[in-house]
């Protein structure tokens, strides 16, 4: 068992858009094994950023750098009469793993999301062969929905 390290957690800001677009590039090779084209990514980052409370971003800083980090989306839900939180691009460097980055990214992000009372829930969604983040969820307090997620492509 490695040894957990305190991180620091804060928002997300401009300066930060080079390393969640490296992030998020690097989370779609290894949990999905997608490369993703980066002028696309870093340009959904900047215009994530740029949304106000609909998107936002957190990073953990440990040792003088971002570590790890995660983004909150808004959902509203008319059936429970408020926001359900989706957590979305969840990445902690490989060498900072399983030291609690993600725990304390979570941990944040529940307070804040306890201070606001149209939150609802917190959720998520994982990719189906990913047995590794949903153990982690799981032990996390994170539980099947009973739903599944389905798309339409919407051609551009």
């Amino acid at each position: 068992m490695s040894q957990k390290i305190q991180v620091s957690i804060r928002a997300a800001v401009s300066s930060d858009i080079d390393v969640l677009t490296d992030f998020n590039c690097r989370l779609s090779a290894e949990s999905e094994e997608k490369h993703l084209e980066p002028n696309t990514v870093r340009s959904g980052v900047t215009r994530g950023l740029s949304v106000g409370d609909e998107v936002r971003y957190f990073v953990a800083e440990a040792d003088g750098k971002i570590v790890g980090q995660l983004m909150l989306t808004r959902e509203w839900s008319d059936w429970r009469d408020g926001w359900a939180v989706w957590l979305q691009s969840v990445y902690v460097l490989p060498d900072y793993r399983g030291q609690g980055v993600f725990r304390q990214l979570l941990d944040h992000v529940k307070t804040q999301m306890q201070k606001e009372p149209d939150v609802v829930c917190l959720r998520l969604y994982v990719e189906e062969d990913n047995d590794a983040a949903k153990s982690t969820y799981r032990r996390l307090g994170f539980g099947d929905t009973g739903y599944h997620v389905m798309e339409l492509q919407v051609p551009r």
